[in-house]
């Protein structure tokens, strides 16, 4: 397990250590069609966050915790890359910290949240940590790939170098396994259809076909619930934390 931690925090110090534009090149593209399922995730931190302590789970360089201070919330951000937190600690609460072993009380926070994070962790320590730490009326949310599509799978295996060894994108029984330590488990899937329109997003078509692409996505996952495995994230919502 340490070694795992290790190899995550060398990833990630290097990663916020030089300049990510070469990344971005390559990956960013796809990025390009996330616009839905980040609505979903501000959403929810927008309807319980203003005036609330707010955990930003795995931070990085604070862009979300930046975006919780600034809608009322009393925020703290941790992450195992001492690099990001440096880098993010002139403005707010930033602690440099192993998510599966956090620091804090039991019960102290209304919020928990985090983004790409939890496929980075072994989930059994980190549900477990989430469900101490979140108080009994609390609620934690997460965005988070997913690991069922093979083409997704392959482009991951093809660019091996732009992710860390030991990540793990999530899957259904990942989503059963967070039961265990929450009362209440949430999901809304997004991005299986809607990755047709990357090839034309620098088009003006882009806009109008994502749309199109969405609803049609969001249509056929209500008539066909098991296509939504193949997603590429999805919103997940944790509540009522067993203690």
């Amino acid at each position: 397990m340490e070694s795992i931690q290790n190899r995550e925090k060398e990833f990630h110090d290097q990663l916020f250590s030089k300049n990510s534009a070469p990344r971005e090149e390559r990956v960013g593209k796809y990025y390009s069609v996330l616009e839905s399922s980040l609505d979903r995730y501000r959403s929810h931190l927008d309807s319980c966050c203003e005036r609330k302590n707010v955990l930003d789970f795995g931070c990085g360089q604070g862009l979300w915790s930046f975006y919780l201070a600034e809608r009322g919330a009393r925020v703290t951000g941790i992450d195992i890359s001492e690099v990001a937190i440096a880098q993010a600690r002139e403005r707010l609460d930033f602690h440099v910290m192993n998510a599966e072993e956090m620091e804090f009380m039991d019960d102290s926070f209304d919020l928990i949240c985090g983004t790409a994070i939890l496929h980075h962790l072994d989930l059994h320590r980190a549900f477990s940590e989430i469900a101490r730490a979140l108080r009994p009326d609390g609620q934690a949310v997460f965005l988070e790939p997913l690991g069922h599509n093979p083409l997704i799978n392959l482009y991951r295996r093809l660019t091996s170098d732009l992710r860390t060894e030991d990540e793990h994108p999530l899957r259904m029984e990942d989503l059963r396994l967070a039961e265990k330590y929450f009362a209440q488990v949430d999901a809304e899937f997004f991005h299986l259809l809607s990755l047709a329109a990357v090839p034309l997003r620098d088009s003006k078509l882009f806009k109008p076909l994502l749309a199109a692409l969405n609803a049609l996505e969001r249509a056929a996952f209500s008539i066909f619930p098991r296509m939504r495995k193949y997603s590429w994230m999805v919103v997940i919502t944790l509540s009522c934390p067993r203690k």
